[in-house]
């Protein structure tokens, strides 16, 4: 089964998937906020064209683990789109995913300009790999 990740943010939502076999989180693409519709019309279009079976959000956490404003956001947003589409939805803490992202970039040498345009993207990718590496190791 493939999984698809999104790491919502209020400008962009980074967008990440799985391969067929849910070992492998590579970055897909990122989606400029605007119109919540035509956003919507986008992350369903991801979730068709890649088969996905599952949907992961990233859930913006404080680092004591409490959720906050940003997290509440986040929820409404899967509400919104567990309306729209029949797959299950889950959460994935998304502590320092971007921060990560950008130190794993900086240190492969990627431009500053490619970093920016690529980020959020990579992030999902962080998110989602650790979740399936969380959901492989809980498997009996």
């Amino acid at each position: 089964m493939r999984y698809l990740c999104l790491d919502p943010g209020r400008k962009r939502i980074g967008v990440a998937v799985s391969d067929e076999t849910g070992l492998i989180a590579t970055p897909l693409a990122t989606i400029q906020v605007g119109d919540r519709q035509q956003v919507f019309k986008q992350i369903l279009r991801y979730i068709e064209e890649e088969q996905a079976g599952k949907l992961i959000i990233g859930l913006p956490l404080h680092m004591n683990g409490d959720e906050g404003i940003e997290a509440g956001r986040a929820r409404e947003f899967a509400r919104q789109l567990a309306k729209l589409t029949p797959i299950p939805i889950d959460f994935m803490d998304e502590r320092l995913t971007s921060v990560e992202a950008e130190r794993l970039m900086q240190e492969a040498g990627v431009k500053r300009q490619k970093r920016k345009a690529t980020l959020d993207a990579r992030a999902a990718a962080i998110i989602l790999q650790t979740y399936l590496d969380v959901e492989r190791s809980e498997r009996p």
